[in-house]
């Protein structure tokens, strides 16, 4: 549950990301384009994907701890995007291995 989570947190923030004016946003994962295409329907994505991220935690934790733990990892989440896309190191090939390592993880060690 906490991999799905992460991944539609992530999912809905970068929707987000991609879509803004100010930065030239490098094409790496091929969704840029069509959210500088349609980016009202990537914001609106977006947001419904954090929603039901928020809604998930919610449900997995309780209302308070579960609002709590959505905002750290919204936060985290917010700053790896912010932080390594500008780098170039946010791509298929190290999307996926991380993902599913994580998938891993959760179900190994929870």
């Amino acid at each position: 549950m906490i991999t799905i989570i992460l991944i539609l947190s992530f999912t809905g923030f970068y929707l987000g990301y991609a879509t803004t004016k100010r930065q030239k946003v490098p094409v790496h994962l091929y969704i840029e384009n069509w959210c500088q295409q349609k980016s009202k329907a990537a914001n609106s994505l977006g947001y419904v994907l954090l929603l039901f991220a928020c809604s998930l935690t919610i449900y997995q934790f309780g209302w308070g701890s579960g609002i709590f733990t959505f905002t750290i990892i919204l936060m985290t989440i917010a700053s790896l995007i912010i932080l390594l896309q500008p780098l170039h190191l946010m791509t298929y090939k190290t999307l996926s291995p991380t993902f599913v390592l994580i998938f891993l993880m959760e179900f190994l060690f929870f």
